[in-house]
């Protein structure tokens, strides 16, 4: 053996040696520093137990995990031979989580977004993440200028207080908002798209004009749609920057804007691989015109309408894609809408998002799809809309995403929550009863649950009123709502009399198709009629309606609604046909009948006409009709007019009777009045026209004055044939931050001379 040999021999009998000497098996591990940290819990953290093989990189992966629990300030794992010996400084408790300066954002706020509880170890990690994190919601309500500094306060026992002291700044506002690049559209209408405001003085109740970044993507997004709308299919933001000050008080804007050039519609055109299927029917769909200005949102109808089309006809599952050739010349593009028949697709579930408060059931009862149904986009947008109506939510968004196989879909439906309660405060002047005020405090969605509660009072001078109501919009689980109301009146409608009338009613609606529904129900009234004036002066038309009767009726209600909301419609109209029968007992009988309609017509994006139509009959079944049970008309119900105080009268003392027969129809268009849309003023302007007649009984006698003591003659009743009445005028409705507010102005330019006029009406409501 040479002499380098045995030397490589000697230096690897060595190593062997000493490896050998530092993995022997490990004979103990001793804890030291330890008080309210179980043993067997450090123990359990530590991978290496008695008998392993024990070595010094054992004692650094003790430390690691040891470090990673967060309970300790300070470990130290050392080796002594074969024993293994962990001393700790234990993180002290926290006995309170205290804020301090924080005056615009609420404790619970902070307590659900940071992780840091009471009597949990504390942990400078997880203070440094809570700080982070409290600043980040600062920055969502635009306060970037705010600081926040944690502080720990030594208690006796191992105890300690985390103090997070605030200080929450001034809100930094949007200073300026600025556009390079746009050569066709002006500063002014680009910011006007814009969800970010700059701030001014008249913005103080709102928060669009402090930063928020979602927000400034969503504005990026914005400005695309309006440009592709408006034939600039080739625009995009070069860049977008927001720019903080550097003392934090405000944020300048700009957007970078390459338009691109202008391109109109070439003539569309439609290829279809399903069979059966005309390409000229599917032609007629397309709302694509040519030589019309290019316009993404066109192509989007279009698609909607190819696969409605398609979906009646039995097609659920198709691809459309619409697919857009440009001509750099003729500045015209050419969109091919490209159809196929794609695989069935099944719901694999429904997610709901964003319902902090309403329970989901109330949500997923009006979605028309379910887990294993096949996928209809009808469907989908249905539900959309539907959740859209029950006005429980600000936004609604109902989206189908990829399941878990191609031939799955996760139907998404996102929510945000929208205060559902209500205070309505309404009033007007009248030249007979002066000030009126009516306050209806209603609740849409009680306790998350869909239920409607609603209490109302209204105040006159010659009538007080007072209902309470509840809503069930799913009766025993079934789609039928479930109706019951209590009232209590008391008017002097006809000045010489007093009424009061106390009962409760019951009804349930269902719906007999999409688009068809039925409504029942039954109505009960005790009434009390007093003669309150000491004279002989009174019509013998009101005179028989003294004293005490029961009321007892069931009416009943078919209606074909194919309007775009029922809240603030646009789109479509509505027709309803009512027959109510009173005599189910009690002492009044009649039959009442009425049909009403109502259409509406977007005539550009923010002018909308509507056009509303009402005539009802009202018959006698054996006794007389009374004055309490005849239609009357006015403020609401014909504008320009006061209520009650239109249509046939006594012909000698002049009181209203009310009449047997109607009809009212009311042309109106709402319109912007040039303000910016934040500031939510819009105007109309209508006409209202109708006719109120027939009291039905002529034949009321009366003692003849200069005739023989037995003589009567007959009461004359003025204005009792039909008599078109017109009223035109003029209304601003505000929706102010604190309540949407109405003020209508009308002049009735055709009346008979007996009828009362009232030219203001005031309506006042908001929500909380």
């Amino acid at each position: 053996m040479t002499k380098k040999s045995h030397l490589h021999s000697i230096v690897l009998t060595l190593m062997l040696t000493t490896n050998m000497a530092f993995s022997a098996p490990l004979e103990q591990i001793v804890l030291d520093g330890n008080k309210r940290v179980e043993s067997e819990t450090i123990l359990s953290y530590i991978s290496i137990k008695k008998g392993d093989e024990f070595s010094d990189d054992s004692c650094d992966i003790a430390l690691k995990s040891l470090y990673a629990t967060g309970y300790f300030k300070d470990i130290k794992v050392n080796r002594v031979g074969q024993k293994m010996v962990v001393k700790v400084e234990e993180n002290p408790i926290i006995n309170r989580v205290i804020f301090e300066g924080n005056n615009k954002i609420k404790d619970d706020v902070f307590e659900e977004e940071i992780k840091i509880k009471q009597r949990e170890v504390l942990s400078p990690f997880k203070i440094q993440e809570a700080q982070q994190r409290m600043l980040e919601i600062y920055r969502r309500f635009g306060r970037y200028n705010a600081t926040v500094h944690p502080k720990i306060i030594n208690l006796t026992n191992g105890r300690v207080e985390l103090v997070f002291e605030i200080n929450e700044g001034d809100v930094t506002n949007i200073r300026k908002i600025v556009f390079l690049g746009n050569k066709s559209f002006s500063q002014a209408a680009l910011e006007e798209i814009l969800k970010t405001k700059v701030a001014r003085w008249y913005r103080f109740w709102a928060s669009d004009d402090v930063y928020d970044p979602d927000r400034f993507t969503a504005d990026q997004q914005e400005l695309r749609k309006y440009y592709y709308d408006r034939g600039f299919p080739d625009m995009r933001i070069v860049s977008s920057q927001a720019e903080l000050t550097p003392d934090k008080q405000d944020f300048f804007i700009t957007f970078t804007i390459e338009e691109g050039e202008k391109y109109t519609f070439d003539k569309p055109d439609v290829t279809c691989s399903i069979p059966k299927v005309s390409n000229d029917d599917l032609k007629k769909m397309l709302i694509v015109i040519e030589d019309h200005p290019f316009s993404g949102s066109v192509i989007e109808a279009s698609v909607t309408r190819l696969t409605n089309f398609l979906s009646s006809k039995g097609y659920a599952f198709v691809a459309i894609e619409p697919v857009v050739k440009k001509d750099p010349k003729t500045k015209k593009a050419k969109v091919t809408f490209e159809i196929k028949e794609g695989p069935k697709v099944f719901i694999e579930k429904i997610i709901i998002k964003g319902n902090d408060r309403t329970r989901d059931y109330v949500l997923r009862r009006e979605i028309s799809v379910h887990e294993g149904d096949s996928y209809s986009s009808d469907k989908v947008k249905h539900s959309e809309n539907q959740l859209k109506d029950l006005g429980y939510f600000k936004k609604v968004e109902v989206q189908a995403e990829p399941g878990s196989a191609e031939d799955q879909a996760v139907i998404v439906a996102t929510v945000e929550e929208q205060p559902t309660a209500e205070i309505q405060v309404s009033g007007g002047f009248s030249t007979l009863d002066g000030p009126l005020a009516q306050v209806r405090l209603g609740e849409k969605n009680f306790m998350g649950t869909g239920r409607y509660i609603s209490t109302e009072i209204g105040v006159a001078k010659r009538r007080q009123d007072f209902s309470a109501t509840l809503v069930e919009p799913y009766l025993l689980d079934y789609n039928m709502s479930g109706t019951f109301s209590i009232f209590s009146t008391r008017s002097t409608r006809f000045q010489t009399f007093t009424q009061k009338r106390t009962g409760f009613s019951v009804g349930v609606i269902y719906a007999l198709s999409p688009f068809w529904s039925q409504s029942w129900n039954y109505n009960i009234s005790f009434e009390d009629i007093k003669n309150t004036v000491k004279n002989n002066n009174i019509s013998p038309y009101l005179v028989d309606q003294k004293g005490q009767n029961v009321l007892s009726s069931i009416s009943h209600t078919i209606a074909y609604d194919v309007r775009n909301s029922s809240s603030k419609p646009s789109a479509g109209h509505r027709i309803a046909l009512t027959t109510s029968y009173a005599g189910l007992g009690g002492s009044i009988q009649y039959l009442q009948n009425s049909l009403s309609g109502s259409y509406y017509k977007a005539l550009s994006n923010d002018v909308t006409l509507i056009l509303k139509g009402e005539v009802g009959g009202l018959m006698k079944v054996q006794k007389k009709i009374r004055a309490a049970d005849r239609f009357f008309l006015g403020a609401n119900s014909f504008r320009g007019f006061e209520y009650g105080e239109m249509g046939p009268r006594d012909a000698i003392n002049k009181e209203a009777l009310g009449g047997t027969r109607f009809w009212t129809a009311t042309a109106e268009i709402t319109f912007p009045l040039g303000l910016p849309n934040e500031f939510g003023v819009s105007g109309a302007v209508f006409t209202d026209i109708g006719s109120l007649w027939k009291v039905g009984d002529s034949r009321t006698y009366v003692p003849d004055p200069a005739g023989m003591p037995n003589q009567r003659i007959r009461r004359e009743i003025m204005n009792d044939k039909h008599y078109t009445r017109v009223s035109v005028g003029a209304g601003i409705s505000w929706d102010s931050p604190f309540a949407p507010i109405s003020i209508d102005y009308s002049k009735a330019i055709k009346r008979k001379k007996q009828d009362n006029e009232q030219k203001f009406l005031f309506g006042f409501s908001t929500r909380y």
